[in-house]
């Protein structure tokens, strides 16, 4: 799936082009937003993939491609110091507080609120600039 800004951009890199709506707006790209949009993507699955059906919101961090997620999500938010995966897995405790990801007792795996799922999957637009994702 790609996204308008992204074809307009004729690039592959992450992130918003310089013609996305939100990249001038200066909308914040959510994490758990961030996340679906890996765990739906085929070319990301070496990175983080769902446990089970994706209707049941639990996913997997892969352990020896943690820091590429982490370091893509800097990326994603235009962060000039590199994110590493310490920094984001705070991000997802925090996400814990408010229930839209909840960790899971097992290794790198959390798993989204059904709220937040039922929002995810209503979503298919591109979560910069809100256009249709082709």
């Amino acid at each position: 799936m790609m996204c308008v800004c992204t074809l307009l951009s004729g690039t592959d890199e992450v992130g918003p082009s310089p013609t996305c709506a939100a990249f001038s707006s200066g909308r914040k790209v959510r994490l758990f937003h961030f996340l679906f949009e890996m765990l739906e993507d085929p070319h990301m699955a070496h990175c983080l993939s769902w446990v089970s059906a994706a209707s049941d919101g639990i996913f997997r961090f892969s352990s020896r491609n943690k820091d590429e997620v982490a370091a893509l999500w800097g990326q994603r938010k235009g962060n000039k110091r590199p994110m590493t995966y310490q920094k984001m897995s705070r991000a997802l405790r925090n996400y814990g507080r408010s229930g839209e990801i909840v960790k899971v007792k097992k290794k790198l795996t959390y798993r989204f609120s059904p709220d937040t799922l039922v929002s995810l999957g209503s979503v298919e637009r591109c979560i910069f600039c809100h256009k249709d994702i082709f």
